[in-house]
């Protein structure tokens, strides 16, 4: 029998120990290719495969443990990855432009915050879930698809703009 609360907790829990080590996996591997799962940088962008990874991760196994047949799965699990990924975002640069400059200390308590954001989103509206049509759920596959590749190309090939900017070494994407 699924309890949806309990797996929530234990992904969330999952999630933080698990991105918290991919801010790290990148470099502890010498900047290995296959490491790109990790944040190469120091970028918002690439902090945002701390969440994406993890999540999807555990979601994965999630839906083989017990959510096959479960309608709404992944369009409630995408809208909350997503909103998840956009409190990392606004929060980041609603607080670095206010006060000017960022902290690391604000810039974990937002990844902690996006982490239990998103398994509340879940938990809160699984139940629902049920209603949303079998579409909702390719469509939310494609999506989470879309930005796991999004994730991987923009690490070599990204964008000259802000989001992608690593502050610490002013360049972009992976930088030796």
């Amino acid at each position: 029998m699924k309890n949806v609360r309990l797996w929530n907790i234990a992904g969330a829990a999952f999630a933080l120990v698990a991105g918290t080590l991919l801010h790290f996996v990148y470099e502890w591997f010498g900047g290995n290719v296959w490491a790109v799962i990790g944040a190469v940088n120091e970028s918002t962008w690439e902090h945002l495969k701390l969440l994406f990874f993890p999540v999807v991760f555990w979601w994965i196994i999630e839906y083989f443990a017990w959510g096959r047949g479960e309608r709404g799965f992944f369009s409630i699990r995408a809208l909350a990855l997503l909103a998840g990924m956009l409190w990392i975002v606004a929060g980041f640069y609603t607080y670095s432009g206010i006060i000017g400059k960022n902290y690391a200390v604000v810039d974990i308590s937002l990844f902690v915050l996006a982490v239990l954001l998103t398994f509340y989103l879940v938990n809160r509206y699984q139940e629902g879930a049920p209603f949303l049509p079998v579409a909702s759920d390719l469509a939310a596959v494609a999506v989470l698809a879309l930005f796991a590749a999004g994730f991987v190309f923009f690490t070599f090939s990204p964008p000259h703009i802000g989001i992608f900017l690593d502050p610490v070494t002013g360049g972009y994407g992976i930088v030796k």
